[in-house]
């Protein structure tokens, strides 16, 4: 049977192995329990762009502050998972976006405006500027923006960076291991089930992704836990063509086309509701050339190399879910990041963390599970 421990994470996604590292740093002992591989889901299939001057809505103050402290976050966190044994592959290059018709200058334009008021380094590039930083850009682009602050991430590595650093201090990795129900004792989880039997526990994140959903088997008929997270799924796609990489991640309205440092280029992503499969398919290959070819022209000549597949965790009204239950008094909740949680890792880490060390729920309020309706919890689970 495995043995006692403080804290049970279910989900061995970017969220779930984030929170494990830092509360593991704290000496409390972690089980982080995954139904798969470590960064199976969307946190492997991921484009990886960290990028919330463009992601996140600045009349959204509370999701934006988190997305400009992760991007503060990310080079530290960067150097101490390489440090740890497993380089995440971090590029600080800079997010370059490009308009191709007019109302995309347009809109350029608009975010320009307060974007260049945050002392980010935000800049405006006329078209001679563009062919200038990317020569093989779309001769026909009419603007672009530069952030130099902003890049790029490999969601995989750093997922088993996250896991891994997690391990080196002292928590206990399950993976291939589901978390089949939990356990209860009137309003307290005390203990995951899984085929190799129950793990106790005095404290429970769930940070399962799309399946902290209606998909995972705590969200039964009459059970407590009742979380809107639906599944959207995401693909994305490899090319390569040697002696050709952008400098930066690049945006043209359609997509991203981000360089690797192995040499290959990403090209992502699909957006698909009511799919919960991790299917490639030959349209959304088709579809992602396409969005490759109209930033750069030259990448019809790529090599296909892979595609890849994950499900995000979406909520209704695009905001994660992060906090205490309302009525499990030892069950936090970390999901709903929809395509934004490798962005927002290093802070959804942070404020979870603190939240668990000092019970303090005030810093998670916009973004607490209770602004959903939730049933009594009185029945076993």
């Amino acid at each position: 049977m495995p043995p006692p421990v403080d804290l049970a994470i279910i989900g061995g996604g970017v969220i779930g192995c984030a929170i494990a590292w830092r509360l593991a740093q704290s000496g409390a002992s972690i089980a982080l329990i995954e139904r798969g591989r470590f960064g199976n889901g969307a946190s492997g299939a991921t484009a990886g762009i960290i990028a919330p001057l463009w992601h996140i809505p600045p009349d959204n103050p509370p999701l934006f502050q988190m997305g400009i402290r992760s991007l503060d976050l990310f080079p530290q966190w960067a150097a101490e998972l390489a440090d740890a044994g497993i380089n995440p592959e971090f590029q600080q290059t800079g997010i370059l976006r490009i308009a191709l018709t007019q109302p995309d200058a347009d809109d350029l334009a608009q975010s320009f405006q307060w974007q260049s008021q945050l002392n980010l380094g935000v800049q405006w590039l006329k078209p001679d500027d563009l062919q200038q930083r990317e020569p093989q850009a779309n001769p026909e682009a009419i603007a672009a923006v530069y952030s130099p602050q902003e890049g790029c991430i490999r969601g995989q590595r750093l997922t088993h960076a996250l896991a891994h650093a997690a391990a080196q201090n002292g928590a206990t990795l399950y993976e291939n291991l589901p978390a089949t129900g939990l356990r209860r004792a009137k309003n307290r989880i005390t203990a995951i089930e899984t085929p190799n039997g129950p793990i106790p526990t005095g404290q429970v994140i769930l940070a399962a992704g799309p399946w902290s959903g209606p998909a995972g088997p705590w969200n039964a008929p009459n059970a407590p836990i009742n979380l809107p997270v639906r599944g959207v799924k995401g693909q994305r796609i490899l090319l390569r063509l040697p002696g050709f990489l952008p400098q930066s991640a690049t945006h043209n309205f359609t997509g991203y086309i981000a360089p690797r440092l192995d040499g290959n280029i990403l090209v992502a992503s699909t957006r698909e509701e009511g799919q919960f499969n991790q299917t490639t398919t030959a349209g959304a290959i088709a579809h992602l050339i396409a969005v490759a070819a109209r930033a750069y022209p030259n990448l019809t000549q790529a090599s296909f190399i892979a595609a890849r597949a994950g499900i995000r965790p979406a909520t209704p009204d695009n905001q994660p879910i992060i906090g205490p239950h309302p009525n499990i008094e030892n069950l936090t909740i970390a999901t709903g990041h929809d395509a934004i949680g490798i962005m927002l890792s290093p802070a959804t880490a942070e404020l979870t963390a603190q939240y668990i060390l000092d019970r303090n729920p005030n810093p998670l309020k916009p973004f607490t599970p209770a602004r959903f309706p939730q049933p009594i919890a009185h029945q076993e689970f």
